[in-house]
């Protein structure tokens, strides 16, 4: 646990396994499959009994055996109603009550001790208790014996021909990028893993990383003797003992080292509310899953984590010609729908263990967004493309796999849960929030009583999370482990002589407490940014802030401004402040006329308490290289370090459309995003635009409705367009009826003019209606009321055509009216009910003509759209908005 961080580190289920070499990790060491140290109870017993899958679990029953009695709850399939439960006698456990560990010692103490005996071993000191046997070394007479660890270290350590150092030429070779850190064995690492937490070092010599062990352990060694890296266990009446192995060894006694992949990861999402659920794959070049991992994630909760692990090779050794790649798909919890996927290579096949080191970018984007054309032929699947590889895949559908989806494979993941695909004859499968288990079956129940105040959404935790079955995701505004405890709400106000701006800067800074020994000079305060956006008729800003901090700066127009000076740091209170032009911080540009500015950084800081003894009512002045100073009640200048440039790159995925600036608050625990618009632009990715003359409702309306306030509250401007749009309906409709009775007489119909005007008064009825549901869509949309997404997405394709073409159709049909009438004054008593008739019958034939014409082009027009374009509807702060993307 970092103190610093006040959030635990997630748990590791590492799988302890019998791991015997060439046999399957699920061995049945009692080879008469009958139970031995208890009782056998049916499923159909158990379901009479009235005794719930939940039960089960907690009795310590195999989460196998659990899953399959909960479908058989589910389905009362009659084939799974002989299966048995063996409800073991302590202290004896497994499918067939065959294992047992010390009678002596309880479970915990065996596995506090197990690890109390793995030390950190620095440097080259290896032992020979387990060995790497997957190349040909001779290394000595027994029991000398090779490390994976002196591999490529430098030193030949194999007799015969220094077979532990070939190829290994190619690690000195290889070259990281600028934002990458290389490790001492020549892998490479993200610049931003590099030093950030001596418990979890990323490189694999651990070199990125300064870290003391001076622990010590008084652990009885006479376990670690029989197994090597494993902990005891004794089969049948203590006749026999095996060691149940971690993933990294294998062997009767845990004595030989796998090959495997080494994964450290760390997510990084500006879509701080979501949770996600990341499957990690290790895959071959045929698509073949060999071990997988997947891990629900929060940003909130877990955007500082790292994650940690092994995906181990389906077969021991590995094929050496083979590729190999780790693939990370990408889901969206909530919504239990598909969002991503990663491609990341493994490089350097003659490795035994392959250090993976990655800071993992969650793209922004949504499942609707069409992808790329694909040129693979997937049978039973969709082929996708990889975000940040320039390669392609297919996603099989249920019971499929292979390159191209044409292996059929049984699924046997729950109805409400998605297959992702197969691993050791076994389904992976993505579980619902409330769901958990292999397969989906089990009900989660840390959210049922649901403890979380202020209208705040539950989240129940994995098993990752031992401290606490649930989390709070709290609604703006709110904080604390169950949401109970207000943020700090501050209002910001401006003077008369400053302009309103169109979007405002703010920045927290929170002062640590210096210890009194000062051991070491003061830390840098942290510092977050937050972005408000205030509209045209907005007069003042607020923002929440659920931290602690004791100054506040603002920037707008190109300006900086103390906005706030606080010794406490209290939490939870509502603060008002006014931003006026006597707190403006001057650049030392404006303050010093000489050549100071443009010294050396430190050689300049020397002359910084000239300007608050010089300038009395000078409040705070800054170096836009680096320092931000106030002048303190002694007029001396009091500096600190000031992050002045704004944090543009949003993890290199830039959203925003029409040359916009992505900007987030905070650039490893992000929770908002925002784009910062040109001129005439305007939306949360700067998508719509006020240039020309084709502006829309949405354009002239949509932006003035506050999203979250109800209607009484909403601007005049919103009160009276509603004012008017339900006059207008209500006088189009009863003009559109009164039409109709008129012009559906027979002596009306004779001519075509009186057909032109019935289709003409049907039409704008029509069209009266469908206005009338846009802009109520409208309202209710933009106040976020409706935010249904296939809603929001027929809307968007649906109305505005349809609004469109029915104004069009009946300014045709009046247009004939006025074609007929020309007839008539121009051929006079000539023109008669035939030529009308006739005439109507070549008009329709035209209309006809051009409609299918029409319609052609939309087809034509609609399919380039949806192979060209990629249409996706987004709820930014509460306001959705559609989006079109160019692929």
């Amino acid at each position: 646990m970092d103190p610093e961080r006040k959030i635990p580190y997630p748990y590791q289920i590492v799988p302890y396994c019998i791991r015997f070499f060439g046999l399957s990790s699920n061995l049945l060491v009692n080879n008469e499959k009958h139970v031995i140290h208890g009782i056998s109870i049916t499923f159909e017993t158990l379901r009479r009994e009235n005794i719930t899958s939940q039960q089960l679990y907690l009795l310590s029953a195999s989460i196998d055996v659990v899953e399959r009695y909960q479908a058989f709850l589910e389905s009362s399939h009659s084939s799974l109603s002989t299966q048995v439960f063996n409800n073991c006698s302590k202290p004896w456990f497994g499918e067939y009550c065959q294992y047992s560990f010390n009678l002596t010692w309880s479970f915990d103490k065996i596995v506090r001790n197990y690890f109390s005996d793995i030390k950190l071993q620095a440097g080259n000191s290896f032992t020979a208790e387990t060995c790497y046997t997957f190349i040909e070394c001779n290394r000595g007479p027994s029991p000398s014996c090779l490390d994976w660890r002196e591999i490529c270290d430098g030193k030949i350590d194999c007799l015969n021909d220094g077979r532990d150092e070939i190829d290994c030429e190619k690690l000195d070779l290889n070259e990281c990028e600028e934002d990458e850190f290389r490790c001492s064995n020549g892998f490479c690492i993200p610049k931003e893993l590099f030093n950030d937490d001596p418990l979890t070092p990323d490189c694999i010599d651990r070199s990125d990383e300064k870290y003391d062990q001076k622990e010590s352990s008084n652990f009885d060694h006479r376990l670690s003797k029989i197994c090597k890296r494993g902990i005891l266990i004794y089969v049948n009446n203590f006749t026999e003992n095996y060691c149940l192995c971690p993933p990294a060894y294998f062997g009767y006694r845990c004595e030989y080292q796998n090959q495997r992949v080494s994964l450290v990861l760390q997510f990084r999402t500006v879509e701080w509310r979501t949770v996600f659920t990341f499957v990690i794959m290790l895959v071959d070049e045929n698509t073949n899953i060999h071990s997988s991992e997947q891990y629900d994630y929060v940003s909130l909760r877990d955007c500082r984590k790292k994650f940690n692990f092994y995906l181990l090779y389906s077969t021991q050794p590995k094929y050496v010609n083979q590729t190999y790649y780790v693939r990370i798909d990408i889901y969206n919890k909530e919504k239990m729908e598909y969002y991503d996927t990663m491609f990341y290579p493994i490089r350097y096949s003659f490795l035994p263990v392959h250090r993976l080191a990655l800071l993992v970018d969650v793209p922004i984007r949504d499942v609707a967004t069409v992808s790329k054309k694909c040129l693979l032929k997937c049978l039973h699947g969709q082929c996708r493309y990889f975000s940040n590889f320039d390669k392609y895949f297919c996603q099989c559908l249920n019971g499929y796999s292979g390159m191209l989806c044409t292996i059929k494979n049984s699924c046997d993941c729950s109805p409400d849960s998605i297959y992702v695909g197969i691993v050791n004859n076994r389904s992976i499968c993505i579980c619902p929030l409330d769901k958990f288990g292999p397969r989906c079956y089990l009900k989660r129940t840390g959210c049922i009583s649901n403890l979380c105040s202020n209208s705040s959404r539950c989240i129940a935790n994995d098993e990752t999370y031992s401290e606490t079955e649930y989390y709070c995701l709290c609604s703006q505004g709110y904080m604390g482990s169950r949401c109970e405890n207000p943020e700090t709400k501050i209002e910001f106000l401006f003077a008369k002589t400053i302009s309103i701006p169109q979007t405002m800067f703010i920045y927290f800074i929170y002062i640590p407490s210096i210890s009194k020994s000062y051991s070491s000079p003061p830390a840098d305060p942290p510092q977050i940014i937050m972005v408000s956006k205030l509209k045209f008729y907005e007069s003042s800003s607020f923002v929440y802030f659920g931290g602690e901090f004791h100054i506040i700066f603002v920037k707008i127009h190109q300006h900086y401004y103390l906005a706030l000076l606080r010794h406490n740091s209290t939490l939870g209170i509502n603060i008002s402040t006014t931003i006026i032009p006597e707190h403006r911080c001057l650049s030392i540009k404006d303050l010093f006329t000489d050549n100071i500015p443009i010294l050396p950084r430190w050689h300049r800081a020397k002359h910084y308490h000239i300007p608050c003894q010089k300038h009395s009512n000078l409040v705070c002045f800054y170096d836009n290289d680096f320092f931000m100073c106030l002048c303190d009640i002694d007029r001396n200048a009091n500096c600190f370090k000031f992050d002045y440039r704004p944090l543009y790159k949003c993890f290199g995925y830039n959203y925003c459309e029409n040359d916009g600036q992505c900007h987030i608050d905070n650039s490893t625990c992000p929770t908002s995003s925002s784009c910062f618009c040109k001129e005439c632009y305007y939306g949360s990715r700067c998508q719509f635009t006020t240039t020309g003359f084709g502006l829309s409702l949405d354009d002239i309306l949509g932006y003035n409705i506050w999203p979250n306030i109800p209607f009484s509250r909403q601007p005049k401007v919103v009160k009276i367009s509603t004012a008017l749009t339900v006059v207008m309906f209500f006088i189009g409709i009863i003009n559109g009826l009164l039409s109709m009775i008129t012009f559906q007489t027979k002596r009306s119909l004779a001519i075509g003019s009186g057909l032109y005007l019935l289709a003409s008064a049907i039409t704008s009825f029509l069209t009266m209606t469908i206005f009338a549901l846009k802009f109520l869509f409208l309202l209710l949309s933009q106040m976020s009321i409706i935010t249904n997404y296939s809603f929001l997405l027929s809307n968007c394709i649906c109305i505005d055509m349809f609004l469109k073409a029915f104004s069009t159709i009946g300014q045709w049909l009046n247009a004939c009216v006025s074609v007929e009438q020309v007839f008539i004054v121009r051929f006079r008593t000539k023109f008669n009910k035939k030529d009308s008739v006739i005439l109507e019958m070549e008009i329709f034939k035209k209309i006809s003509f051009n409609v299918q014409q029409i319609k052609l082009i939309c087809k034509s027009i609609t399919d380039k759209i949806r192979k060209e374009l990629g249409i996706m509807i987004r709820v930014t702060d509460n306001h959705p908005e559609l989006l079109i993307e160019s692929q």
